[in-house]
Parts: structure tokens; sequence; C-alpha cells
């Protein structure tokens, strides 16, 4: 699975989004604006974590909805659209591969700190970080 969401945050954000986003592992801020996304690969289940450093929505608001100056809530719906998009992705990816995959509906989670954890993947915009973590849940 881990390789999908790869595939995908680098091709949503390259291709889609028009930006540069390179793999990186520096420190991120402190707090940056998280969404996430229950799936299931037909054996387990698992949440897909999309964390990323407000400067990046701002760019995002911009590329997107053409907006400057984007108030609290655009960011925050901004945050689950681009779980959505990149989830999304990968659904598509894995139904090429001909891979069991189901997918929920993205949820803001709130503007919190990143606990990386082994299957955290860090990236580099415009000098900012976004991220995008995979665990398994119990559900």
């Amino acid at each position: 699975m881990v390789d999908l969401f790869k595939s995908s945050m680098e091709e949503v954000f390259n291709r889609s989004f028009g930006l540069n986003v390179e793999p990186d592992e520096s420190k991120p801020l402190p707090s940056g604006y998280a969404a996430e996304i229950p799936f299931s690969d037909g054996r387990r289940t698992y949440r897909a974590t999309v964390w990323l450093e407000r400067p990046v929505l701002e760019k995002l608001a911009e590329i997107l909805l053409c907006e400057n100056d984007p108030d609290e809530e655009t960011l925050r719906d901004l945050t689950s659209e681009v779980a959505n998009f990149i989830v999304g992705h990968a659904k598509m990816e894995a139904s090429d591969r001909k891979l069991p995959y189901e997918m929920e509906t993205p949820r803001f989670t709130g503007i919190e700190p990143l606990h990386p954890t082994d299957h955290t993947l860090h990236y580099r915009i415009d000098g900012r970080n976004v991220a995008l973590q995979l665990k398994e849940t119990d559900e």
C-alpha cells in the first residue's frame, strides 16, 4: 500500500497541482492541517492522514480556487479535498492493478502536530512540509 500512496502523492502534486514535491526527511513545523481517510485493502483496515503546513494550503488555494487570502474554513475544506485527491488517485492505481480497495470520505481532523511513524512519507514543496501517514487500525 505504501507504494500506491507514494506514487499518488507525487502524481497529484506534480501533475494535478503543478507543484514540485520532493521527498524530504526534515522536521516539520509543530502544527499543520490534517485530514484522514479510513480505507481497506480487503484484508486489513488503515487510516491515511494527509498533513500540510498552512503556506502549502495557501498556495493550493491560489492554484485551485484562485483565492489569495483563503479563510480558515476554506483551508480546512481544502485539506480534506487534497486528502481526497491523493487517496482517490491511489484507489485508481489499485483498481488498475486489480487490488481490492475500499475508501471512505475524508474528514478534517484539525490543526495538529505530526507524529512521524515508520509509514510516514515526508515531502517538501517550495521549502514547506507536507506528509502522508499510513497506519493500520483495529476497526
